[in-house]
């Protein structure tokens, strides 16, 4: 007959199980280093991604890609001022876009392009032509105010870890015990679904370039594939900062002090 469970009662897969828990979770040391590797190793990868972006062939020439702008200019009625920078022209280009010097550096070194909202500027280098496509697929983005709630949802990420640990604060706060709040479970889901929307924005800015190129360059022989490899590596990076803005708020919310990507 089996007796009940009392004062009494020796359970050896108890202990067991008990010290199994301990060895899972009272290792922060571990956790903390495990969340610090896979930081680096995020921002390597996204490295990787950006100078494969910046290798990448152009899919047609400087022409064909002004024929593309001027299409997605007319159909979607852009009011938007397009400029292509390099060293040489840098500080006119400054001087008739409004855009700092500063803030036209990397675009004109080929490592960067933007479309400034507010200004109704986009900019692309000189050297990588084809990405001014993506950024006119912002400036369509941007005409829609769904789209453009995604689009400005990316100023407040940074500010993630922080409110994380103000929550989880919040809440161990108004806790008996001191069990594992929703948010020190879920912070990396957390993190990364806060990014989620810059993410999905991006993407679709890719897909109005793209589709923009193939409706306007059809039956002509241009390298479609080039394109649409250039534009995924940009868009990896955007993927792995989502990623890396996972890893940071884990990180933030497992130290208590706010992390960034």
């Amino acid at each position: 007959m089996v007796q009940g469970v009392g004062s009494n009662y020796y359970n050896p897969y108890y202990e067991q199980s008990q010290k199994n828990q301990e060895t899972r979770t009272d290792n922060p040391l571990l956790t903390v280093g495990g969340l610090l590797l896979a930081s680096e190793g995020i921002h390597l990868l996204s490295n990787r991604a950006s100078k494969a972006l910046m290798r990448g062939k152009e899919y047609t020439n400087p022409n064909n890609v002004s024929k593309v702008v001027q299409s997605m200019l007319n159909k979607n009625n852009l009011n938007v001022d397009v400029y292509f920078v390099n060293p040489q022209n840098i500080n006119r280009v400054s001087g008739m876009s409004g855009i700092s010097v500063d803030d036209l550096k990397e675009v004109a070194e080929g490592k960067n392009a933007f479309y400034a909202d507010s200004a109704k500027v986009a900019v692309a280098p000189t050297s990588k032509p084809s990405l001014i496509q993506h950024e006119l697929g912002h400036a369509i983005n941007a005409k829609n105010k769904f789209l453009r709630l995604l689009q400005n949802s990316r100023n407040y990420v940074a500010a993630i870890p922080t409110a994380l640990i103000i929550l989880n604060y919040l809440i161990k706060k108004s806790k008996k015990n001191n069990e594992e709040t929703f948010i020190e479970k879920n912070a990396g889901i957390l993190g990364f679904l806060a990014y989620a929307p810059t993410i999905a924005e991006e993407g679709l800015a890719s897909i109005r370039g793209i589709r923009a190129a193939q409706k306007t360059l059809k039956g002509q022989s241009v390298k479609f594939g080039a394109l649409k490899r250039n534009y995924f590596f940009a868009w990896l990076t955007y993927l792995l900062a989502g990623v890396g803005l996972g890893v940071a708020s884990k990180l933030s919310v497992k130290t208590g002090i706010p992390t960034s990507m």
